[in-house]
């Protein structure tokens, strides 16, 4: 199949298959990156000059991001079974001029020797044969641990190892036990293989004396992850050991499993929103939007103010405050999330949903955010948008939206924007609604406020099903 080179936001080439019927390149040609926040955390995270193992490497996303990112006096290994897979990494890694990448075709698993590796059509679903081979396309590759690549590479002072392989991480634990027990690396682990959730990683680490954390993509923040089921979006945890988690809480990416600090960081968050600084008329009402509709609020809640409502939003100001620890940034956002959901519970008037959808987000509850926007996009539709309740004060149910002005039509603007949002966050990509995404994303451009990825999306759904 034919290759083509893309650019994403950070300047790296990834080549993949010329296709729009393949996942990866439908992707990237849509967001210009990878759909998954965990990228965009360890483009903050990583530093130059540190070491980074990628198992399970594909076309090379997360490699050639975390190349640039540790740059030259850097050392990246990636590992991929797949040939022709293998074949298009070399040439993103040449593409970019990286000389500090060393590429290994080959899998990872619990003992060195050959095993099947079938191959799928999206190359992100190959996967090592157990039992008897199927009758789809295969090939057969070399496998090894761990703890064989760390006495070949003299590996020491890894700082990050990515384990995406498709339901073979439990055995890629097994061949690196003495890897594992010897380093102290920040490991990302893939949870979901397809239809399979595997949180019995979570207690594989642990016997390994690693606590899993999951990323709280609105704080840039990792949180202990308390062994409940995963938000239905969750793909990837993270784990360390505690010297490691000591180091990056000192750096203010993790926050320290102690409950006793994070209650007490919940309280101060929330005495900390009674600050007039962190008022929706010190924060919201300086938008574009929150300009335009100040007057409004004041007279609505001049007659009944909301204490819950004012009181959440605040708290949502509390959590965006960068200059805050972060765990009281933390505290924060889930006593906003809390009360808002409560308050949505009993009574969902006006666009309280907005800003359900928006606190939700931030926190890693997207099932959550895509249920609200589902019923408030219903909700606007049917009402139409000339009869929309702006009466209170929201958050816009997307960050873009802050800086974006409503123009003459507030209805129209509220519509495009949980519609935008929606678009965003009900699937990873319009790739997975196939030609129904058209309708919505021709909505999005009509109402006028679409961005240029909406743009891209609804190019793409007419490049690959026709513009109908």
């Amino acid at each position: 199949m034919p290759a083509t080179t893309v650019t994403l936001v950070d300047g790296v080439r990834v080549v993949v298959p010329d296709s729009l019927e393949l996942i990866t390149p439908y992707v990237l040609l849509e967001q210009e990156d990878w759909f998954e926040d965990e990228v965009k955390f360890l483009r903050r995270l990583l530093e130059p000059g540190q070491a980074v193992i990628d198992i399970g490497a594909n076309y090379g996303l997360y490699t050639l991001t975390m190349a640039r990112t540790v740059g030259p006096a850097g050392r990246v290994w990636a590992f991929e079974p797949a040939t022709e897979t293998m074949r298009l990494l070399a040439l993103g890694v040449a593409a970019n001029g990286y000389s500090h990448v060393t590429l290994e075709r080959c899998a990872l698993s619990a003992a060195g020797g050959t095993a099947v590796l079938s191959l799928n059509t999206d190359s992100e679903k190959n996967a090592l044969l157990r039992g008897t081979p199927g009758s789809g396309a295969a090939e057969t590759v070399a496998v090894t641990t761990l703890d064989e690549c760390m006495k070949r590479h003299g590996w020491r002072d890894v700082e990050f190892i990515k384990i995406d392989a498709e339901g073979e991480e439990a055995n890629i634990l097994k061949g690196g036990e003495r890897f594992l027990s010897e380093s102290s690396a920040l490991v990302q682990f893939e949870i979901r293989a397809q239809a399979d959730v595997h949180l019995e990683l979570v207690d594989a680490f642990a016997a390994l004396g690693y606590r899993s954390y999951r990323l709280v993509p609105g704080l840039d923040l990792l949180a202990p992850f308390d062994g409940t089921a995963p938000d239905g979006f969750l793909l990837n945890l993270f784990c360390c050991k505690p010297d490691r988690a000591r180091r990056l809480a000192a750096r203010g990416y993790l926050l320290e499993d102690d409950e006793r600090s994070r209650g007490q960081a919940r309280v101060d968050a929330t005495a900390r929103a009674r600050n007039e600084a962190y008022h929706w008329r010190r924060t919201i009402a300086g938008r574009p939007y929150g300009s335009r509709l100040s007057g409004l609020w004041e007279r609505t809640l001049a007659g009944s103010e909301c204490a819950e409502l004012t009181g959440a939003l605040a708290l949502y100001a509390v959590s965006r405050d960068a200059s805050l620890p972060p765990a009281e940034r933390f505290g924060a956002l889930e006593a906003g999330l809390d009360s808002l959901k409560a308050l949505c519970e009993r009574e969902a008037s006006r666009l309280r949903l907005a800003s359900l959808a928006r606190m939700a987000r931030d926190y890693g509850a997207r099932s959550l955010a895509v249920g609200a926007l589902q019923h408030l996009a219903d909700a606007v539709l049917a009402g139409q948008y000339q009869r929309v309740d702006a009466s209170e004060p929201f958050l816009a149910p997307g960050e873009r939206f802050d800086s974006v002005a409503p123009g003459d039509s507030i209805g129209k603007w509220v519509l495009a924007a949980v519609l935008e949002e929606f678009e965003r966050l009900d699937h990873y990509s319009s790739f997975y609604r196939g030609v129904s995404a058209r309708a919505r994303l021709e909505a999005i451009r009509d109402l006028g406020f679409g961005s240029p990825e909406m743009a891209r999306r609804l190019a793409l759904v007419h490049r690959r099903f026709g513009p109908g």
